[in-house]
């Protein structure tokens, strides 16, 4: 006979917890040592290439020439630690929910819904952890010139002032909506990985043909409507239309991440194919 401590409510947290653990530390153990290098980089590139009055070092020397290609291994960094982030969430999701490991994750008391909103948090974790990366390796860049810097905040400040009195809105609150849409773009990428990655597995063959292929026309989709979106807007006074777009292009974000989630959902519940 069922009582009501039989039927009582399941907290879900836990278990979304324990899966966020687990995958942080495994993708950790290479995303943050690869933070170190780009710290590391920016850190020489600030000490021995930057002049403290924000100049370039123009040695024309053989060591000057060194600097230059270091200098521009660094930029090549940035975006490096990017592709590599991605493709170490990649590489989790299908050795964890899609390779041999996935025969005993998929036996915890964990739902296939709480292992993928794990996965969204560690995702989140990283995409935030990357921005914060970034903004520090460019502060290491600029270590000697922080002098001088004094005087663009200063300026920045007042310009802040100026667009607030002009179009009714702080410069704060359009950086912060950009920032969430960059999240939200860095969101729709993990989505999209983790939804090509449980359909293409369904396919025996050509499973990397396809990949590229769906990648491709979701691409054009998501482009071709975002073009349409923005088509809607009149750019005469861009200042006062930003906030209206990118609060559109936001839920546009969400929507496609959402379709996404639920694809990938479906698959992992309905069609997983271990073998």
């Amino acid at each position: 006979m069922l009582t009501m401590e039989n039927k009582k409510f399941r907290n879900p947290f836990p278990a979304v917890g324990k899966v966020f653990k687990y995958e942080m530390m495994s993708s950790a153990r290479v995303i943050l040592p690869i933070y170190g290098i780009l710290l590391l980089m920016s850190l020489i590139v600030g000490v021995f290439v930057i002049g403290e009055n924000m100049n370039f070092d123009t040695d024309t020397s053989s060591f000057g020439t060194l600097k230059v290609i270091f200098c521009v291994l660094t930029g090549i960094m940035f975006f490096a630690t990017f592709v590599i982030v991605l493709c170490i969430i990649e590489r989790r999701y299908k050795k964890s929910l899609l390779s041999d490991e996935a025969y005993l994750n998929l036996t915890l008391p964990v739902s296939v819904g709480q292992h993928l909103w794990g996965r969204y948090l560690v995702d989140f974790v990283w995409c935030i952890s990357y921005g914060f990366i970034c903004f520090l390796a460019l502060m290491l860049i600029v270590i000697r010139g922080w002098g001088e810097m004094s005087n663009v905040f200063v300026e920045i400040l007042k310009g802040m002032d100026k667009f607030q009195l002009e179009y009714g809105y702080s410069v704060v609150t359009a950086c912060a909506l950009g920032v969430i849409n960059i999240v939200s773009v860095f969101m729709l990428i993990c989505t999209f990985i983790y939804m090509s990655e449980s359909v293409v597995q369904m396919i025996g063959k050509h499973k990397t043909l396809i990949s590229i292929g769906l990648f491709i026309v979701v691409f054009i989709v998501y482009f071709k409507a975002s073009q349409f979106i923005g088509s809607t807007h009149s750019y005469d006074d861009f200042a006062l239309e930003l906030r209206k777009f990118l609060w559109l292009n936001l839920a546009y974000n969400f929507v496609w991440c959402a379709v996404n989630s639920v694809i990938t959902r479906l698959v992992l519940t309905f069609k997983l194919n271990l073998a």
